[in-house]
């Protein structure tokens, strides 16, 4: 009977996995493991991501081999195996047992042994099972998006210190003139002051200009030997270039801000999806979980003349003091929370697209005004110097203008820099700092790749 009763249940059970027990010597044909298994097993390997690789910026590669994005990497290969966890409660479940103990059947002390096996077969859950598993796909997806966004993040880190290494070089290059002029006129404006030729105060509008340029320079500087350690931490060497970026690409993101799904809209209406699941599986638990059971047991000398039971184990849920209702009701204002949040953030998109429209038309109105001032200043530079040659004029009239004109092209690299960290500002806020490069694809491939 117990060779008979696991015979019986293989047959039934075929659809499951069909285990190897040593303890019975029981022999299972490998044929019977379903193809759905056997992926489970063996992951498919996909023939195209060698190409995908390729065709990655090298740049974007080093990012993405930092240890927090590759611990993200790994957070999405378990959620993968949490979905395979879920699944295999489906399968056909099989546990063998022995037990060795004193004899209890007459008045003989020895010791017995017995062995035994169980086997359980869900046939009907109610859906529990379909909804864990959509749960346990959608916390992949989860998992990836997570991964979308870190690659964003970590990637405009790097763009805004390559954009702060190349406003550096301006402002050296600016003030190194600067300071040429300050450093060829300094003797002979000390020696017109000294004779009461001009006056001391004229003589420290030129140190006022000197001192507001130096200042300039020096956080520049600051912020430039800080950003060439972020690309060291990406391990980006000087031959890798620096990312260039589109600043008139967010100018087609007015209509997007509200309809296209950004990381951070997707997230939320993943994490939405999710918790409908999980009602879906509480719901489910109301219905009748039907599941075929069986177990043998028997005396390991005695083998033939074994005990056991094969049958249906139907169980329905009458009464639970309101414990799954709650939870529903739980799971509802979560995702009403989150709702609320998916809309907040849909605002937020919307306004700072207004306030990046606004800034455009300030920065606009300012780069005119600091063109037309600094055009204004090379002529009344040029003006000076023939006045200077006629005794009309003083040194440091000229050279003061000379230091106002370098002072203004200093504010139109400042302000074009302002103008730059804006537009980062902007992509960072949606979540798709990948646009500011044109590399969204690549991180999306990134992100979705095995």
């Amino acid at each position: 009977m117990f060779i008979r009763l696991i015979l019986l249940f293989i047959l039934i059970g075929g659809a499951g996995c069909s285990p190897k027990f040593s303890l019975l010597n029981l022999k299972t044909n490998t044929k019977t493991v379903p193809k759905e298994t056997a992926a489970t097993v063996l992951p498919k390997i996909s023939k195209t991501e060698p190409e995908k690789k390729k065709n990655i910026d090298p740049r974007l590669q080093k990012i993405v081999s930092s240890p927090s994005l590759l611990a993200n990497k790994k957070s999405i290969m378990a959620a993968k195996k949490a979905v395979s966890i879920v699944k295999s409660q489906s399968e056909t479940q099989v546990v063998a047992s022995s037990n060795v103990g004193p004899s209890l059947d007459d008045n003989t002390v020895g010791l017995d042994a017995t062995t035994g096996i169980t086997i359980s077969k869900i046939i009907s859950d109610g859906g529990v099972q379909t909804a864990l598993t959509d749960a346990a796909n959608l916390n992949v997806l989860t998992s990836e998006i997570t991964y979308e966004q870190n690659i964003n993040k970590q990637l405009a880190e790097v763009i805004k210190a390559d954009q702060a290494i190349v406003n550096f070089q301006k402002v050296k290059s600016i003030y190194q003139e600067q300071l040429k002029v300050y450093s060829e006129n300094l003797p002979l404006i000390e020696a017109a002051v000294k004779a009461n030729v001009i006056s001391k105060t004229d003589a420290l509008k030129l140190d006022q200009l000197k001192l507001r340029s130096e200042e300039r320079y020096l956080n520049a500087k600051t912020l430039s030997e800080t950003s060439l350690l972020v690309r060291q931490k990406y391990n980006l060497k000087d031959s890798d270039k620096f990312f260039e970026v589109d600043i008139k690409s967010w100018k087609s993101f007015e209509q997007k801000v509200t309809k296209n799904k950004f990381t951070k809209i997707k997230l939320i209406e993943t994490q939405i999806q999710i918790l409908e699941k999980d009602i879906e599986a509480i719901k489910s638990t109301f219905k009748a979980n039907v599941s075929f059971n069986g177990n043998a047991t028997a005396k390991i000398t005695d083998i033939d003349n074994s005990l056991g039971f094969l049958g249906l184990n139907i169980t329905l849920p009458v009464k639970d003091g309101g414990k799954r209702n709650f939870e529903v009701e739980e799971k509802n204002l979560q995702i009403s929370s989150l709702e609320q949040q998916k809309d907040e953030v849909m605002l937020v998109n919307k306004s700072s697209f207004s306030s990046l429209a606004n800034f455009e038309k300030i920065y606009n109105l300012r780069s005119d005004l600091i063109d037309a001032q600094t055009g204004n200043s090379k002529i009344i530079s040029e003006d000076i110097e023939l006045k200077l040659k006629a005794g009309a004029a003083s040194v440091v009239d000229l050279a003061t203008e000379k230091m106002n004109f370098y002072d203004l092209v200093s504010q139109k690299v400042a302000l074009e820099y302002q103008k730059i960290q804006e537009v980062i500002k902007f992509f960072q806020i949606l979540g798709h700092e990948c646009d500011l490069t044109a590399l969204c694809d690549q991180v999306n491939s990134l992100a979705t790749s095995k």
